[in-house]
């Protein structure tokens, strides 16, 4: 105890230096923030989004802290000094750091001024703003105080009359208007409206527009607080904003670059419309054209030019697309000419990566990945990638009890082929992207060392397309999977001829089935205080082959006499997986991140069990970290022992599971966070071999609980993540004893050579 305590005092006193004061400038105060107080009569409207707003004009920020306390980033900046070398380790500590945010460099009458500016943009006219500077010897802190009146409200929206055409189409889109009655004033908005109307009118052949050519009017002299917009055009935009262009001459040179001849001595071939500059007949011109949104004499859209864009970028050979217009007029016809610059990628490369392998089951090692690459190799943009990989891994934890030391050897080749269009047929998905059908090949070797080799083939033909930004569809028709084991040990055959399930878990064995999968995506949204994730996956297998199988032999299907394929069994089944995420921004990169994930598998017909390859399992580095991956469960399976060999048998036909993590910077890309994870896998039939293990209403009782904190070094292109967990609930203790969070004791070897898990992984859990 003694040790400990002088440990902890040790950990606190150089704590206590990373505040930061101790080195500041003499008669400098650090500058430790602000905080803001609205003062109104009554509700205030929309008060979320005026604190954000308001908050964001507050400036300087503050140093960063740590649990609100200390300051790491600024106690480094002073420790480095000031370095003598540019190179050298003092310079590359100051350069994580931060410099000391002085209250010298704050002005709080500018700040108030701009709060001010604020609330008269979001409606409260004539609002006051106070301050108050709260000082200490070393430290200084700001609270502004703002009292609001009562906001103005809009009282009515008037668009233009019919003056000319322009004036008509502005007329028009007043049905869609974000502007309506009784809405508080709001600057933000009318600039969004202006935005709205200035994207209609480019959608409408109105190519040199531009939002600041719109003004909206306010008038206040109606009284009781009421506002009346009018909109108009200004009188100072340009003619030819004025005015509405047809699409002309299109012309695309898919061989540009900054050392072409000119365009105008090669010949061209005239496509749908389109005019072709032929480089090379590597390229069958319809694939470029069909790309192009733009048709002669059509009125300029916005949305045609966004589509064009997109398109040729998702065709997947051209490294930059440019989109270049001119003006011209015909008589009273104004004219665009469309010239569209491609600059192709190399068709033939060949990749080599050197790769760190890391799994959620502790095991790590090198592996070499080998790639060639063909970008058009029917003359289509079709893309051709052939394979091979090599790793080896090997248990980096300490060894689990029970558990085989399965270090193993995994050599594999593949053959994927990918049109940017649906092959045989065609159907429409959004123009913006580029639908694709993929055609894989592939086989693999496993050689786990004293036990056997696995041979898994693998073939698979399917589409995918992304519906919007945020939305992408899988769907694989077929997908075939053949695995079989060989060069078995006689080590091995003793273990599965003791146990059923391993036998037929690797029993030569069909997979054939279709999948759809759909994906919701927001993460990329940076822009979202929320972000979402959701995947939801449907499979099944078997079904087709066993319907064929019993019309021609007459056989119903058996698990226990299966019928077979080329004189191997297949495997059927259904099976529904889900996962969901949930992610909170807040404080710069403090982050809130939550995940659901469920899933059930049904063997039926040929089968009792799933394949081994599609059972579910849990625990591990991106599971349930305080256990081990694929030493829990099912259900309350009594956790593995040193005279049981396990590796193969914690799985199960269901799975539920939550993780919660906070996030939270530290120091440069040095990131921390706290978490705990919930969750459990069972059985849906009876397994006398593990009669604690399948599904029952009281399947809470027997959730898994595990929590801990780790450490993330972030460095964009990486992420290297170490997690210490230790259990709080374990579901194969009798059920008065499963919680066991009273035993936790850091001070104990024993429990935390029992207790205590390291996971070393490469990225986040989720």
């Amino acid at each position: 105890m003694k040790k400990i305590f002088v440990y902890i005092t040790s950990c606190l006193i150089l704590m206590s230096a990373c505040t930061g004061t101790r080195l500041l400038p003499k008669d400098e105060r650090l500058y430790t923030g602000a905080t803001l107080k609205l003062v109104k009569q009554g509700s205030i409207q929309g008060k979320r989004q005026l604190d954000l707003e308001i908050t964001s004009v507050i400036k300087p920020r503050p140093n960063k802290t740590l649990f609100g306390i200390f300051r790491p980033k600024l106690w480094l900046y002073e420790v480095a000094g000031k370095p003598k070398r540019k190179n050298g380790l003092k310079a590359m500590l100051r350069r994580q750091g931060e410099p000391p945010v002085l209250f010298s460099n704050v002005n709080p009458v500018t700040t108030a001024s701009f709060i001010k500016n604020r609330l008269e943009n979001s409606g409260y006219f004539y609002s006051t703003v106070t301050y108050e500077v709260k000082e200490t010897k070393r430290k200084a802190f700001v609270n502004y105080t703002a009292v609001l009146t009562d906001p103005y409200i809009i009282d009515s929206v008037i668009f233009p009359n019919d003056a000319d055409e322009l004036t008509t189409l502005i007329h028009q889109s007043e049905s869609n208007t974000l502007l309506h009655n009784s809405q508080l004033y709001n600057l933000n908005l009318i600039k969004a409206e202006r935005e709205r109307i200035d994207l209609f009118l480019k959608n409408n052949g109105y190519f040199y527009f531009s939002p600041d050519y719109l003004v909206f009017h306010a008038d206040t002299g109606r009284g009781n607080k009421k506002i009346a917009l009018t909109l108009s055009v200004k009188d100072e935009a340009p003619p030819k904003s004025l005015r509405r262009y047809r699409i002309n001459k299109i012309l695309i040179d898919p061989g540009y670059t900054l050392v072409a001849d000119s365009i105008r001595h090669r010949d061209t071939l005239l496509v749908d419309g389109k005019y072709f500059i032929e480089t090379d007949s590597s390229l069958r011109p319809v694939v470029v054209t069909s790309s192009v949104y733009f048709k002669h004499n059509k009125f300029y859209e916005r949305r045609d030019h966004d589509r064009t864009l997109r398109r040729l970028m998702g065709v997947g050979i051209f490294k930059y697309v440019n989109i270049k217009f001119t003006n011209e007029y015909i008589g009273d016809t104004a004219f665009l000419d469309v010239y569209i610059s491609l600059t192709q990628l190399h068709k033939i490369s060949l990749n080599a990566q050197l790769l760190g392998i890391s799994k959620s089951t502790n095991y790590a090692g090198p592996g070499l990945d080998l790639s060639f690459r063909n970008r058009n190799i029917f003359r289509g943009s079709e893309l051709f990638i052939l394979g091979l990989q090599t790793g080896f891994e090997t248990q980096i934890a300490k060894k689990i009890p029970g558990q085989a030391s399965l270090g193993s050897l995994n050599i594999s080749t593949s053959a994927k082929l990918y049109f940017p269009r649906f092959i045989p047929f065609h159907f429409s998905t959004s123009s913006y992207f580029v639908p694709k059908t993929k055609v894989e090949l592939g086989y693999e070797q496993i050689f786990h060392f004293n036990y056997f080799t696995l041979n898994n083939t693998q073939a698979l033909f399917g589409y995918f397309w992304n519906e919007s930004d945020t939305k992408t569809h899988e769907l694989n028709p077929l997908f075939i999977n053949y695995v079989a084991v060989t060069n078995t040990t006689s080590k091995f055959d003793s273990l599965i001829e003791q146990n059923i399930l391993l036998k037929k878990n690797f029993q030569q064995q069909f997979i054939i089935g279709s999948q759809y999968s759909y994906t919701l995506n927001t993460q990329l949204k940076k822009e979202l205080g929320s972000q979402f994730y959701f995947k939801g996956t449907a499979e099944i297998a078997g079904n087709l082959i066993n319907i064929v199988n019993t019309t021609v032999s007459g056989k119903k299907s058996n698990p226990e006499n299966p019928s077979t394929l080329f004189g191997s069994p297949y495997s059927q089944y259904t099976r529904f997986d889900i996962d969901g995420r949930y992610f909170y921004s807040h404080k710069g990169n403090n982050k809130i991140a939550t995940r659901v994930i469920g899933g059930i598998g049904i063997p039926y017909g040929n089968s009792s069990s799933l394949p081994y390859i599609k059972q579910f399992f849990i625990g591990g580095s991106n599971s349930i970290r305080a256990f081990r991956s694929r030493t829990l469960g099912p259900g309350s399976t009594p956790s593995p022992s040193a005279d049981t060999i396990s590796f193969f048998e914690q799985s199960g036909d269901l799975k539920l599971e939550m993780n919660a993590e906070y996030r939270f910077g530290i120091i440069s890309i040095v990131k921390g966070a706290v978490f705990t994870d919930i969750g459990n896998i069972w059985l849906i039939h009876d397994d006398p071999s593990r009669p604690l293990g399948q599904f029952t209403p009281d399947f809470y009782k027997e959730l898994a609980v595990g929590a801990g904190a780790g450490l993330r070094f972030d460095a964009s292109f990486i992420v290297v993540r170490l997690d210490f967990s230790f259990p709080l609930r374990k579901p194969w203790l009798p059920e008065t004893k499963r919680w066991v969070i009273n035993q936790i004791d850091f001070t104990n070897p024993v429990w935390l050579n029992d207790n205590l898990v390291l996971n070393i992984a490469i990225g986040y859990p989720f």
